[in-house]
C-alpha cells in the first residue's frame, strides 16, 4: 500500500466523517452509556471517520523524513492551515444564518494542529542535534518541547489538541517499529480521547501495510481537499438553513 493510497483513504473516511457530522442527525434509538440516544447511521459514520487522523499523523511524519526542505513543508502546511480556517468554522462553527465573530476563534481546525506538529519534530531535531551527546538536557529540553506545543494546542482550541500532537510524536519517536507505535497509540487514545476515538485503531491495518512507496504525484491535491471539501458542505449546509 503506497503513500497515494493512504491519502485517498484518509480523505474518503473524513468526508465520511464530517459529511454523517453535518448531515445525519445525532439523536436516534441506540442507547450507547455516557452518550445518549445515538442514530446508528449517526454512529457509523463518526466511527469510520475516526480512521482519518492517525493516517494523516503518520503521513506527516514520514513527510517531515522524506522532505528536501523541512522549512518549506511547514511553510506549505502553515497555508493550508490558515486557508482551511474560515471553511471549518462555516462547516462546523456556524449554527444559522448569522456568522459571530466569536465563533470563528472556538475551535481550530486539524491542520494547525498538524502544523504544531511539524513544528515540534523540528524543535525536537534542533535539540536532538545540539544536545544529543547531554542526556539529561535533551531529554528535558525535549520533554518541555512537547509538552510546550502540547499546551499550546490545547490554549488554540486546535481539533484533537493535546492528544493530537502527543500521538505524532508516537510515530516520530517510534519511526519504524510497529509495536512501539501501536503501543504507543493504543496508550494516546487511552489517556487522550474518548471510548469512540478507538475507531481509529483501525487505520492502523493501511498503516502497516504501507510499503514505503510514493504512488501517483498529485502534489498539492491531498492539501486542497481539505479546505475544499469543508467549504463544499459548509456551504450546502449554510443554504439549507
Amino acid at each position: 500500500m503506497n503513500t497515494f493510497i493512504l491519502k485517498l483513504i484518509a480523505c474518503i473516511t473524513m468526508f465520511i466523517d464530517h459529511f454523517t457530522e453535518i448531515f445525519i442527525p445525532q439523536m436516534g434509538s441506540f442507547s450507547l452509556d455516557g452518550y445518549g440516544s445515538i442514530s446508528p447511521v449517526y454512529l457509523t459514520g463518526r466511527l469510520i471517520g475516526r480512521i482519518a487522523f492517525p493516517i494523516y499523523t503518520f503521513l506527516l511524519v514520514e513527510g517531515f523524513f522524506h522532505t528536501h526542505d523541512r522549512r518549506k513543508y511547514m511553510g506549505r502546511m502553515a497555508v493550508f492551515a490558515l486557508l482551511s480556517e474560515l471553511p471549518f468554522d462555516l462547516a462546523f462553527q456556524v449554527t444559522g444564518k448569522q456568522i459571530r465573530i466569536e465563533a470563528l476563534f472556538s475551535y481550530q481546525n486539524v491542520m494547525i494542529t498538524l502544523l504544531l506538529g511539524l513544528v515540534l519534530m523540528y524543535l525536537y531535531e534542533w535539540i536532538k542535534m545540539k544536545y544529543l551527546m547531554q542526556p539529561l538536557v535533551f531529554n528535558t529540553l525535549g520533554v518541555m518541547a512537547i509538552v510546550g506545543i502540547g499546551f499550546a494546542a490545547q490554549a488554540l482550541k486546535t481539533d484533537y489538541g493535546m492528544g493530537g500532537i502527543v500521538l505524532i510524536m508516537v510515530f516520530y519517536l517510534f519511526k519504524g517499529r510497529k509495536l512501539g507505535v501501536l503501543v504507543g497509540s493504543a496508550l494516546t487514545f487511552v489517556f487522550f480521547f474518548n471510548i469512540l476515538e478507538m475507531a481509529g485503531l483501525l487505520a492502523f491495518i493501511p498503516i502497516f501495510l504501507y510499503n514505503g512507496k510514493q504512488g501517483p504525484k498529485v502534489k498539492y491535491a491531498f492539501y486542497a481537499f481539505y479546505p475544499l471539501h469543508l467549504l463544499v458542505l459548509g456551504g450546502i449546509a449554510y443554504g439549507m438553513r
